[in-house]
Protein backbone atom coordinates (compact mmCIF):
# COMPACT_ATOMS: atom_id res chain seq x y z
CA UNK A 1 0.00 0.00 0.00
CA UNK A 2 1.14 3.55 -0.69
CA UNK A 3 1.82 5.93 2.14
CA UNK A 4 -0.65 8.58 3.22
CA UNK A 5 0.84 11.59 1.45
CA UNK A 6 -1.32 14.39 2.87
CA UNK A 7 1.81 15.83 4.52
CA UNK A 8 3.96 15.53 1.38
CA UNK A 9 4.95 19.22 1.33
CA UNK A 10 5.43 19.71 5.07
CA UNK A 11 9.08 18.70 5.01
CA UNK A 12 11.45 18.28 2.10
CA UNK A 13 12.54 14.66 2.11
CA UNK A 14 15.93 13.37 0.99
CA UNK A 15 14.58 12.15 -2.36
CA UNK A 16 13.50 15.67 -3.23
CA UNK A 17 16.82 17.08 -2.01
CA UNK A 18 18.74 14.83 -4.39
CA UNK A 19 16.50 15.42 -7.41
CA UNK A 20 16.62 19.17 -6.94
CA UNK A 21 20.39 19.14 -6.43
CA UNK A 22 20.77 17.35 -9.75
CA UNK A 23 18.55 19.87 -11.46
CA UNK A 24 20.19 22.89 -9.86
CA UNK A 25 23.72 21.69 -10.67
CA UNK A 26 22.78 21.40 -14.33
CA UNK A 27 20.72 24.54 -14.86
CA UNK A 28 23.55 27.03 -14.28
CA UNK A 29 25.80 25.74 -17.09
CA UNK A 30 22.73 25.05 -19.24
CA UNK A 31 21.41 28.62 -19.04
CA UNK A 32 24.91 30.07 -19.49
CA UNK A 33 25.56 28.02 -22.61
CA UNK A 34 22.14 28.28 -24.25
CA UNK A 35 21.91 32.04 -23.68
CA UNK A 36 24.81 32.28 -26.16
CA UNK A 37 22.50 31.03 -28.95
CA UNK A 38 20.73 34.43 -28.77
CA UNK A 39 17.42 32.59 -29.04
CA UNK A 40 14.86 32.62 -26.21
CA UNK A 41 14.74 29.85 -23.62
CA UNK A 42 11.49 28.35 -22.37
CA UNK A 43 11.88 26.47 -19.09
CA UNK A 44 8.93 24.41 -17.81
CA UNK A 45 8.60 22.66 -14.45
CA UNK A 46 5.85 20.32 -15.51
CA UNK A 47 4.71 19.16 -12.05
CA UNK A 48 5.90 21.99 -9.87
CA UNK A 49 4.18 21.51 -6.51
CA UNK A 50 4.08 24.46 -4.11
CA UNK A 51 7.51 25.79 -5.02
CA UNK A 52 8.55 25.81 -1.38
CA UNK A 53 8.21 23.30 1.43
CA UNK A 54 6.68 24.22 4.76
CA UNK A 55 10.06 23.70 6.44
CA UNK A 56 11.32 26.70 4.44
CA UNK A 57 13.36 24.80 1.85
CA UNK A 58 13.04 25.74 -1.80
CA UNK A 59 11.36 23.37 -4.22
CA UNK A 60 12.40 23.00 -7.85
CA UNK A 61 10.53 26.13 -9.12
CA UNK A 62 12.31 28.53 -6.75
CA UNK A 63 15.64 26.80 -7.35
CA UNK A 64 15.24 27.30 -11.10
CA UNK A 65 14.15 30.92 -10.72
CA UNK A 66 17.08 31.85 -8.50
CA UNK A 67 19.48 30.29 -11.02
CA UNK A 68 17.73 32.07 -13.89
CA UNK A 69 18.05 35.41 -12.11
CA UNK A 70 21.75 34.87 -11.41
CA UNK A 71 22.57 33.78 -14.97
CA UNK A 72 20.66 36.68 -16.52
CA UNK A 73 22.36 39.18 -14.23
CA UNK A 74 25.76 37.99 -15.51
CA UNK A 75 25.04 37.58 -19.23
CA UNK A 76 26.19 40.17 -21.75
CA UNK A 77 22.89 39.90 -23.61
CA UNK A 78 20.99 43.17 -23.74
CA UNK A 79 17.56 41.56 -24.25
CA UNK A 80 17.35 40.06 -20.77
CA UNK A 81 13.60 40.52 -20.44
CA UNK A 82 12.09 37.53 -22.20
CA UNK A 83 15.42 35.80 -22.74
CA UNK A 84 14.45 33.02 -20.32
CA UNK A 85 10.71 32.52 -20.00
CA UNK A 86 9.53 30.21 -17.24
CA UNK A 87 6.33 28.25 -16.76
CA UNK A 88 5.21 26.21 -13.75
CA UNK A 89 2.35 23.73 -13.95
CA UNK A 90 0.60 22.16 -10.98
CA UNK A 91 -2.83 20.63 -10.59
CA UNK A 92 -3.38 21.41 -6.90
CA UNK A 93 -1.26 24.28 -5.61
CA UNK A 94 -1.45 27.15 -8.09
CA UNK A 95 -2.18 29.82 -5.46
CA UNK A 96 0.59 28.72 -3.06
CA UNK A 97 2.99 28.39 -6.00
CA UNK A 98 2.24 31.93 -7.22
CA UNK A 99 2.68 33.32 -3.71
CA UNK A 100 6.02 31.56 -3.18
CA UNK A 101 7.32 32.74 -6.56
CA UNK A 102 6.33 36.32 -5.78
CA UNK A 103 8.31 36.14 -2.53
CA UNK A 104 11.62 36.19 -4.43
CA UNK A 105 10.54 39.12 -6.67
CA UNK A 106 11.87 37.93 -10.06
CA UNK A 107 13.58 40.77 -11.95
CA UNK A 108 13.46 39.31 -15.45
CA UNK A 109 10.06 38.36 -16.80
CA UNK A 110 7.13 37.22 -14.64
CA UNK A 111 6.81 33.42 -14.55
CA UNK A 112 3.60 31.87 -15.82
CA UNK A 113 1.74 29.62 -13.36
CA UNK A 114 -0.82 27.18 -14.74
CA UNK A 115 -3.29 25.43 -12.45
CA UNK A 116 -4.09 22.07 -14.00
CA UNK A 117 -2.70 18.75 -15.08
CA UNK A 118 0.59 18.70 -16.93
CA UNK A 119 -0.72 16.26 -19.53
CA UNK A 120 -3.68 18.56 -20.30
CA UNK A 121 -1.60 21.73 -20.65
CA UNK A 122 1.93 21.01 -21.84
CA UNK A 123 1.27 20.85 -25.58
CA UNK A 124 -0.74 24.10 -25.44
CA UNK A 125 2.20 25.74 -23.64
CA UNK A 126 4.66 24.63 -26.30
CA UNK A 127 2.69 25.07 -29.52
CA UNK A 128 3.89 28.66 -30.12
CA UNK A 129 7.52 28.10 -29.07
CA UNK A 130 8.98 27.34 -32.50
CA UNK A 131 12.64 28.35 -32.57
CA UNK A 132 12.96 28.41 -28.77
CA UNK A 133 15.43 26.46 -26.65
CA UNK A 134 13.06 24.36 -24.52
CA UNK A 135 13.87 22.54 -21.28
CA UNK A 136 11.28 20.43 -19.43
CA UNK A 137 11.69 19.16 -15.88
CA UNK A 138 9.32 16.21 -15.53
CA UNK A 139 9.18 15.05 -11.93
CA UNK A 140 5.77 13.38 -11.78
CA UNK A 141 3.54 12.82 -8.78
CA UNK A 142 2.97 9.30 -10.16
CA UNK A 143 4.06 7.28 -13.19
CA UNK A 144 0.84 7.90 -15.14
CA UNK A 145 2.16 11.32 -16.24
CA UNK A 146 5.00 9.64 -18.17
CA UNK A 147 3.08 8.88 -21.37
CA UNK A 148 5.70 8.25 -24.04
CA UNK A 149 3.36 9.39 -26.82
CA UNK A 150 3.38 12.87 -25.25
CA UNK A 151 7.18 12.88 -25.26
CA UNK A 152 7.07 11.87 -28.92
CA UNK A 153 4.74 14.76 -29.78
CA UNK A 154 7.38 17.27 -28.61
CA UNK A 155 9.49 16.27 -31.61
CA UNK A 156 7.04 17.88 -34.04
CA UNK A 157 7.02 21.38 -32.56
CA UNK A 158 10.09 22.91 -34.24
CA UNK A 159 12.26 23.93 -31.28
CA UNK A 160 15.81 25.22 -31.74
CA UNK A 161 16.98 22.81 -29.02
CA UNK A 162 15.02 20.54 -26.71
CA UNK A 163 15.93 18.78 -23.47
CA UNK A 164 14.06 16.89 -20.77
CA UNK A 165 15.11 15.72 -17.34
CA UNK A 166 12.70 12.97 -16.29
CA UNK A 167 12.31 11.22 -12.97
CA UNK A 168 11.47 7.61 -13.82
CA UNK A 169 10.37 5.53 -10.84
CA UNK A 170 11.54 2.25 -12.37
CA UNK A 171 11.00 0.07 -9.30
CA UNK A 172 7.56 1.57 -8.80
CA UNK A 173 6.68 0.83 -12.43
CA UNK A 174 7.84 -2.77 -12.15
CA UNK A 175 5.90 -3.24 -8.92
CA UNK A 176 2.75 -2.03 -10.69
CA UNK A 177 3.50 -4.26 -13.67
CA UNK A 178 3.63 -7.27 -11.34
CA UNK A 179 0.30 -6.27 -9.83
CA UNK A 180 -1.32 -6.00 -13.26
CA UNK A 181 -0.09 -9.46 -14.22
CA UNK A 182 -0.92 -10.97 -10.80
CA UNK A 183 2.70 -11.83 -10.07
CA UNK A 184 3.85 -12.00 -6.44
CA UNK A 185 6.87 -9.78 -5.87
CA UNK A 186 6.83 -9.52 -2.07
CA UNK A 187 9.58 -12.09 -1.40
CA UNK A 188 12.14 -10.56 -3.77
CA UNK A 189 14.78 -8.52 -1.95
CA UNK A 190 14.86 -5.80 -4.61
CA UNK A 191 11.13 -5.23 -4.43
CA UNK A 192 10.65 -5.11 -0.68
CA UNK A 193 10.11 -1.90 1.29
CA UNK A 194 9.06 0.14 -1.73
CA UNK A 195 6.71 2.30 0.33
CA UNK A 196 9.57 4.77 0.78
CA UNK A 197 9.31 5.58 -2.93
CA UNK A 198 6.86 8.36 -2.18
CA UNK A 199 4.38 9.44 -4.85
CA UNK A 200 2.06 12.31 -4.12
CA UNK A 201 -0.58 10.97 -6.52
CA UNK A 202 0.12 7.21 -6.79
CA UNK A 203 -0.99 5.38 -9.90
CA UNK A 204 -3.76 2.93 -9.06
CA UNK A 205 -3.57 -0.25 -11.15
CA UNK A 206 -5.43 -3.55 -11.12
CA UNK A 207 -5.64 -6.60 -13.35
CA UNK A 208 -7.85 -4.98 -15.99
CA UNK A 209 -7.06 -4.34 -19.64
CA UNK A 210 -7.29 -0.62 -18.86
CA UNK A 211 -4.34 -0.84 -16.43
CA UNK A 212 -2.43 -2.98 -18.91
CA UNK A 213 -2.89 -0.36 -21.62
CA UNK A 214 -1.87 2.43 -19.23
CA UNK A 215 1.46 0.76 -18.48
CA UNK A 216 2.07 0.15 -22.19
CA UNK A 217 1.43 3.84 -22.96
CA UNK A 218 3.88 4.87 -20.26
CA UNK A 219 6.52 2.38 -21.41
CA UNK A 220 6.00 2.98 -25.12
CA UNK A 221 5.26 -0.71 -25.72
CA UNK A 222 4.36 -3.97 -24.03
CA UNK A 223 7.93 -5.23 -23.59
CA UNK A 224 7.40 -4.99 -19.82
CA UNK A 225 5.18 -8.08 -19.95
CA UNK A 226 8.06 -10.34 -21.02
CA UNK A 227 10.21 -8.93 -18.23
CA UNK A 228 7.52 -9.69 -15.65
CA UNK A 229 7.13 -13.21 -17.07
CA UNK A 230 10.87 -13.87 -16.81
CA UNK A 231 10.79 -12.58 -13.25
CA UNK A 232 7.85 -14.84 -12.41
CA UNK A 233 9.65 -17.86 -13.89
CA UNK A 234 12.86 -17.19 -11.94
CA UNK A 235 14.93 -16.33 -15.02
CA UNK A 236 15.79 -12.95 -13.51
CA UNK A 237 15.50 -11.40 -10.06
CA UNK A 238 14.06 -8.01 -9.14
CA UNK A 239 17.35 -6.16 -9.58
CA UNK A 240 17.85 -7.61 -13.06
CA UNK A 241 14.23 -6.92 -13.94
CA UNK A 242 14.58 -3.25 -13.00
CA UNK A 243 17.79 -2.87 -15.01
CA UNK A 244 16.24 -4.55 -18.03
CA UNK A 245 13.09 -2.43 -17.78
CA UNK A 246 15.17 0.75 -17.57
CA UNK A 247 17.32 -0.30 -20.50
CA UNK A 248 14.27 -1.02 -22.66
CA UNK A 249 12.65 2.26 -21.64
CA UNK A 250 15.79 4.16 -22.64
CA UNK A 251 15.83 2.31 -25.97
CA UNK A 252 12.27 3.49 -26.62
CA UNK A 253 13.37 7.06 -25.92
CA UNK A 254 16.38 6.62 -28.21
CA UNK A 255 14.04 5.72 -31.06
CA UNK A 256 12.63 9.23 -30.67
CA UNK A 257 15.63 11.27 -29.51
CA UNK A 258 19.31 11.25 -30.37
CA UNK A 259 20.85 11.15 -26.89
CA UNK A 260 19.57 9.53 -23.70
CA UNK A 261 21.57 9.44 -20.46
CA UNK A 262 20.51 7.33 -17.51
CA UNK A 263 21.39 8.38 -13.98
CA UNK A 264 20.38 5.90 -11.26
CA UNK A 265 20.10 7.50 -7.83
CA UNK A 266 21.22 5.78 -4.65
CA UNK A 267 21.34 7.08 -1.11
CA UNK A 268 24.20 4.85 -0.03
CA UNK A 269 26.90 2.85 -1.84
CA UNK A 270 25.74 -0.63 -2.78
CA UNK A 271 22.02 0.12 -2.53
CA UNK A 272 19.66 -0.44 -5.42
CA UNK A 273 18.66 2.76 -7.24
CA UNK A 274 15.68 4.45 -5.63
CA UNK A 275 14.71 5.92 -9.00
CA UNK A 276 16.37 6.99 -12.23
CA UNK A 277 16.86 10.46 -13.64
CA UNK A 278 16.86 10.31 -17.42
CA UNK A 279 18.17 13.12 -19.60
CA UNK A 280 16.91 13.37 -23.17
CA UNK A 281 18.07 15.67 -25.97
CA UNK A 282 18.79 15.79 -29.69
CA UNK A 283 22.06 17.71 -29.72
CA UNK A 284 25.51 16.50 -28.76
CA UNK A 285 26.28 19.67 -26.82
CA UNK A 286 23.39 19.03 -24.42
CA UNK A 287 24.39 15.41 -23.91
CA UNK A 288 28.02 16.36 -23.34
CA UNK A 289 27.08 19.10 -20.88
CA UNK A 290 24.86 16.76 -18.85
CA UNK A 291 27.48 14.00 -18.80
CA UNK A 292 30.17 16.46 -17.77
CA UNK A 293 27.90 17.90 -15.09
CA UNK A 294 27.09 14.48 -13.64
CA UNK A 295 30.75 13.52 -13.50
CA UNK A 296 31.55 16.68 -11.58
CA UNK A 297 28.64 16.29 -9.19
CA UNK A 298 29.56 12.68 -8.52
CA UNK A 299 33.04 13.60 -7.35
CA UNK A 300 31.82 16.61 -5.41
CA UNK A 301 29.14 14.67 -3.58
CA UNK A 302 31.42 11.74 -2.84
CA UNK A 303 33.98 14.01 -1.19
CA UNK A 304 31.64 16.46 0.55
CA UNK A 305 28.80 14.17 1.56
CA UNK A 306 29.71 10.51 1.60
CA UNK A 307 32.98 11.14 3.38
CA UNK A 308 30.98 12.77 6.17
CA UNK A 309 29.02 9.57 6.62
CA UNK A 310 25.95 10.73 4.74
CA UNK A 311 24.44 9.72 1.41
CA UNK A 312 26.03 9.82 -2.04
CA UNK A 313 24.33 9.94 -5.43
CA UNK A 314 26.51 7.29 -6.98
CA UNK A 315 28.19 4.13 -5.82
CA UNK A 316 31.63 4.65 -7.35
CA UNK A 317 34.35 2.08 -7.14
CA UNK A 318 38.08 2.65 -6.84
CA UNK A 319 39.36 0.12 -9.41
CA UNK A 320 39.87 1.81 -12.79
CA UNK A 321 36.47 3.48 -12.96
CA UNK A 322 32.92 2.75 -11.94
CA UNK A 323 29.83 3.49 -13.97
CA UNK A 324 26.68 5.14 -12.71
CA UNK A 325 25.26 1.62 -12.46
CA UNK A 326 28.02 0.73 -10.01
CA UNK A 327 29.82 -1.59 -12.47
CA UNK A 328 33.59 -1.37 -12.25
CA UNK A 329 35.86 -1.28 -15.29
CA UNK A 330 39.61 -1.52 -15.65
CA UNK A 331 41.39 1.16 -17.61
CA UNK A 332 42.10 -1.45 -20.29
CA UNK A 333 38.39 -2.18 -20.66
CA UNK A 334 37.60 1.50 -21.07
CA UNK A 335 40.43 1.89 -23.59
CA UNK A 336 38.89 -0.98 -25.55
CA UNK A 337 35.51 0.81 -25.54
CA UNK A 338 37.16 3.99 -26.84
CA UNK A 339 38.99 2.15 -29.62
CA UNK A 340 35.83 0.33 -30.69
CA UNK A 341 33.98 3.61 -30.80
CA UNK A 342 36.76 5.19 -32.88
CA UNK A 343 36.58 2.28 -35.34
CA UNK A 344 33.17 3.58 -36.49
CA UNK A 345 34.60 6.98 -37.50
CA UNK A 346 34.77 7.50 -41.26
CA UNK A 347 35.95 11.13 -41.25
CA UNK A 348 36.87 13.90 -38.85
CA UNK A 349 34.46 14.17 -35.93
CA UNK A 350 34.16 16.90 -33.30
CA UNK A 351 35.37 15.75 -29.91
CA UNK A 352 32.07 16.87 -28.34
CA UNK A 353 30.05 14.72 -30.73
CA UNK A 354 32.41 11.80 -30.22
CA UNK A 355 32.08 11.98 -26.44
CA UNK A 356 28.30 12.44 -26.57
CA UNK A 357 27.88 9.38 -28.76
CA UNK A 358 30.29 7.46 -26.49
CA UNK A 359 28.25 8.09 -23.31
CA UNK A 360 25.04 7.57 -25.27
CA UNK A 361 26.24 4.06 -26.10
CA UNK A 362 28.15 3.03 -22.97
CA UNK A 363 26.72 5.32 -20.29
CA UNK A 364 28.81 7.31 -17.83
CA UNK A 365 31.49 4.67 -17.30
CA UNK A 366 34.33 7.03 -16.38
CA UNK A 367 35.35 10.67 -16.29
CA UNK A 368 36.19 12.33 -19.58
CA UNK A 369 39.70 12.91 -18.26
CA UNK A 370 40.40 9.20 -18.67
CA UNK A 371 39.05 9.26 -22.24
CA UNK A 372 41.32 12.22 -23.04
CA UNK A 373 44.34 10.32 -21.73
CA UNK A 374 43.44 7.32 -23.88
CA UNK A 375 42.99 9.51 -26.96
CA UNK A 376 46.44 11.04 -26.36
CA UNK A 377 47.93 7.54 -26.21
CA UNK A 378 46.20 6.59 -29.46
CA UNK A 379 47.60 9.70 -31.13
CA UNK A 380 51.13 8.90 -29.97
CA UNK A 381 50.77 5.39 -31.34
CA UNK A 382 49.65 6.78 -34.71
CA UNK A 383 46.13 5.33 -34.60
CA UNK A 384 44.32 8.69 -34.66
CA UNK A 385 44.91 12.34 -35.51
CA UNK A 386 43.85 15.10 -33.13
CA UNK A 387 43.45 18.48 -34.81
CA UNK A 388 42.88 21.58 -32.68
CA UNK A 389 41.81 25.04 -33.81
CA UNK A 390 43.69 27.20 -33.01
CA UNK A 391 46.75 25.00 -33.38
CA UNK A 392 49.08 27.31 -31.48
CA UNK A 393 48.91 29.42 -28.35
CA UNK A 394 49.77 33.14 -28.37
CA UNK A 395 53.31 32.07 -27.39
CA UNK A 396 53.58 29.80 -30.44
CA UNK A 397 53.28 26.53 -28.52
CA UNK A 398 50.93 23.68 -29.63
CA UNK A 399 47.53 23.99 -27.96
CA UNK A 400 46.44 21.18 -25.65
CA UNK A 401 42.87 22.07 -24.64
CA UNK A 402 40.15 19.41 -24.63
CA UNK A 403 36.95 21.39 -24.22
CA UNK A 404 35.34 23.14 -27.17
CA UNK A 405 34.37 26.68 -26.21
CA UNK A 406 35.21 30.31 -27.07
CA UNK A 407 36.17 29.48 -30.65
CA UNK A 408 38.20 26.40 -29.71
CA UNK A 409 37.51 23.26 -31.73
CA UNK A 410 38.90 19.74 -31.66
CA UNK A 411 38.52 17.07 -34.32
CA UNK A 412 39.69 13.49 -34.20
CA UNK A 413 40.18 11.10 -37.10
CA UNK A 414 41.06 7.46 -37.32
CA UNK A 415 44.26 6.90 -39.34
CA UNK A 416 44.14 3.09 -39.51
CA UNK A 417 41.86 1.56 -42.13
Amino acid sequence: MSKDNKDFFKKKNEWSEIKDRLLGCYLTPYFQKVLLTRKPIFYVDCLAGKGKFEDGKDGSPLIALRIREECLSRTSRQDKIGAVKTCFIDMNYGNELSSNIASISPSYDVPEVISGKYEDNILKCLQDKQGYNVFLYVDPYGIKALDLSTFEAFKTLGFNTFEMLINFNSFGFFRDACRVMRVDYCNDAALQDLDDLVEYDPTVVDTTKQSEDLLSRIAGGDYWKAIVSDFQNGVIDGYQAEQRLSREYKNMLKQRYGYVLDMPIRLKPGQRPKYRMIHVCDHEDGCFLMAQNMQKRKDELFINIQQQGQYSLFDMGTIGASSAEGDTYSREEIADMVEKHISAINAYIRITKFLASFVNKYGIVCEFKMVYEILDELKRSGKIDIVRTPELTQNGKPTSFWEEKSGHQIFIRRTEQ
